[in-house]
């Protein structure tokens, strides 16, 4: 299991339309507005890294509205 964070960047007035199609996608298990230099954080799930490319580049990054992401890979910690 793989799961990143991806930052995004949306157009102006896209926020709540971007928001409402990322929160409808099985693979985003959470997603919420902020303020600053990104607009929009989403937590992802998916099986593999190759799967997570296909997700950001076919799925995401087609979004109308979404102007850039940047995508954070989460680490695993010794217990």
């Amino acid at each position: 299991m793989v799961t990143a964070y991806i930052l995004a960047r949306i157009k102006p007035n896209h926020d709540r339309e971007v928001l409402e199609k990322v929160r409808k996608l099985p693979q985003v298990k959470d997603a919420i507005t902020v303020y600053g230099e990104y607009d929009l954080i989403m937590k992802i799930e998916v099986e593999s890294l190759d799967e997570l490319d296909a997700f950001i580049f076919d799925v995401i990054r087609a979004i109308d509205g979404i102007k850039s992401t940047t995508t954070l890979l989460t680490t695993k910690l010794p217990t």
